[in-house]
């Protein structure tokens, strides 16, 4: 018999003593990854050792328990393992092991390689709970070193067009990952301060990046800004003359093409899975049994369709309740902040 799974506060396994990536402060929790919609205030936390650097600048008296990845723990009657997630710097995933049962939960995980962090791996496992935040077909992004031509092409076009480069990005993640691709084609790097002060703490993790200026405080001839999209809302940033911005996230594909945050276009280097990438990932995981969420019912829906039996989380859940019926409409699409909306940047993720 598996062990029980409920979703209220975070995923809770039956047997462990911790949730996984609680919403609400908990006694002790694991966290996934340092992004804010992840990482809360608890009383301590398991997580590596790059995920506990980044969330101890929000929260830094919280104990922590450090696992490496690919070493096995036991927690009372669990074995639990951390493995790359390859969403941003520290991310894992976990595979649980209790009741004979292996239980993997990804947190948030991309396929396409990352500049800034071990790439994503897999685990065989019976009991499969996913991210599906792009678990719509119209969401296929093309090969990332497409993505990243198009990104220094862009940036090549406004220079030689006497204008100011400028790319949006999540300041945790992505525009290190922007960061790193510019400084390796040799381009001069000018960054604002949330992303300066996260810059330092990559390179504290030993992430190579070069050194960068606040885009307010240098000449910007001949350099690329990089900035968050809160930055875009500040008056200093709006004054800039001759600039030509770029929104990097996979939001800026698929049904939402051309969501782009008010930047003049975008392109879709996201630190998320496709969808064709997340069937992949569950053909290489090979489950009985799906558990979807921070995305939309559908992709559940569609799995179904597919031969597997899957569900997707909602507040409250448990795995002993008879399974409920998929009831999002096949035409529902995702639902997104407009442009100006002040939680961007903030406490919505832009992947």
């Amino acid at each position: 018999m598996p062990p029980l799974i409920s979703y209220d506060n975070g995923i809770a396994i039956e047997g462990l003593e911790f949730p996984l990536d609680a919403s609400r402060t908990a006694d002790f929790a694991y966290v996934s990854h340092a992004h804010f919609d992840h990482a809360r205030k608890h009383g301590r936390i398991l997580a590596t050792a790059e995920t506990a650097l980044l969330y101890r600048q929000r929260f830094p008296n919280v104990p922590t328990r450090v696992l490496p990845l690919g070493r096995p723990v036991k927690f009372g009657d669990a074995t639990v393992e951390l493995f790359s997630s390859g969403h941003m710097l520290g991310a894992a995933q976990i595979l649980v092991e209790i009741k004979k049962t292996r239980i993997v939960y990804t947190g948030d995980f991309k396929v396409y390689s990352n500049l800034t962090c071990p790439p994503m791996e897999t685990r065989r496992c019976d009991i499969l709970i996913m991210e599906s935040t792009y678990g719509d077909p119209s969401y296929s992004f093309p090969p990332q070193n497409e993505v990243y031509t198009r990104i220094i092409g862009f940036v090549k076009r406004v220079l030689a067009d006497r204008n100011i480069p400028v790319l949006i990005g999540y300041a945790m993640g992505k525009s290190q990952e922007a960061v790193m691709l510019l400084q390796q084609h040799g381009f001069a790097v000018c960054v604002d301060t949330p992303i300066s002060k996260m810059n330092q703490l990559y390179r504290a993790a030993g992430v190579k990046l070069q050194s960068t200026s606040h885009y307010l405080h240098t000449s910007l001839e001949n350099k690329v800004v990089v900035v968050s999209p809160q930055t875009m809302r500040q008056d200093e940033f709006r004054q800039l003359k001759r600039k030509k911005s770029l929104f990097l996230s996979g939001w800026s594909a698929g049904v939402k093409k051309g969501f782009t945050v008010g930047a003049d276009a975008g392109l879709p280097l996201s630190d998320h899975a496709d969808y064709t990438q997340l069937l992949s990932y569950i053909q290489e995981c090979n489950p009985r049994k799906i558990y979807t969420l921070h995305g939309e019912a559908r992709f559940a829906e569609l799995l179904c369709d597919l031969g597997y039996d899957a569900e997707y989380l909602t507040k409250g859940f448990r795995s002993d309740q008879v399974k409920a019926s998929v009831t999002a409409s096949r035409e529902s699409s995702m639902s997104l902040p407009a442009a100006n909306d002040s939680t961007i940047g903030q406490n919505y993720e832009l992947f």
